[in-house]
């Protein structure tokens, strides 16, 4: 704690957020040096909002008396970027609907991706091309979106419809929620186990017979948690675990 917690702003989406004050707090966050999440391009209706000023967000944003975004319409990515937002401390959740263009933009302006593959599908907005994110060298890595979206909070089932979409070996999927999430989040201190690091991780109750720990890991379940550290102590141990502090 201390010194490892970082506080960012959060201004939720272009379908609840002006574009003046997205500019807003995009100046404000580079002053203080702070990080950006933002939900985007997760809906047809928030792509139809900016594009063209219809669809169903627009149409609640008319019933409150809110013009709804004046053309020339722009896909959400472009959008933010054009208010200032993109960047190197940028993280945007969920990037379903985003074509070539759009993933070009994210990788040139160094922003990163909190892929939510389950919440995704749960809102039936479909699936983001992860593949396609990955090659361009974004970072990303696996979030939830929310116990509201998705019910049951489970990283590792994240990981694992996220490797179903991308194609991914069993340590590239795992990367999403270690190294790769880590690169997402700026933070240099986790993701790994290794000399310098903070000592951050899940111990996880290996079951079956596959011959690679990696893909024995990837079908964990959350009942089969034995421990969790941070900072090389435990902070958690499952009834009857016998576990030390990390050194």
């Amino acid at each position: 704690a201390g010194a490892r917690v970082t506080v960012g702003v959060s201004p939720h989406a272009p379908y609840t957020v002006s574009g003046a004050l997205y500019e807003a707090v995009a100046r404000w966050a580079a002053c203080a040096d702070l990080p950006i999440a933002v939900h985007v391009a997760e809906s047809p209706a928030e792509s139809e909002l900016l594009d063209g000023g219809n669809g169903a967000f627009a149409d609640a944003w008319r019933e409150r008396g809110i013009a709804p975004p004046a053309g020339p319409g722009r896909s959400p990515v472009a959008w933010l970027d054009a208010h200032g937002v993109l960047g190197p401390r940028t993280l945007c959740i969920h990037a379903v609907r985003v074509d070539r263009a759009d993933i070009e933009r994210l990788a040139a302006t160094a922003s990163s991706v909190a892929h939510c593959p389950l919440s995704n599908r749960a809102h039936g907005h479909g699936d983001a091309p992860l593949r396609a994110i990955l090659d361009a060298g974004v970072p990303v890595g696996v979030g939830t979106d929310s116990v509201a979206s998705v019910g049951r909070l489970d990283l590792l089932a994240e990981v694992r419809a996220a490797r179903s979409l991308a194609g991914l070996d069993a340590l590239g999927a795992l990367a999403l929620c270690t190294t790769g999430a880590a690169r997402a989040l700026h933070l240099e201190g986790a993701g790994a186990l290794a000399p310098g690091q903070w000592g951050d991780c899940a111990v996880v109750k290996l079951n079956g017979e596959e011959p690679d720990p990696a893909e024995r890991v990837l079908a964990g379940e959350p009942g089969g948690i034995v421990a969790t550290f941070i900072g090389g102590s435990d902070v958690y141990r499952a009834h009857g675990a016998a576990t030390t502090a990390l050194r």
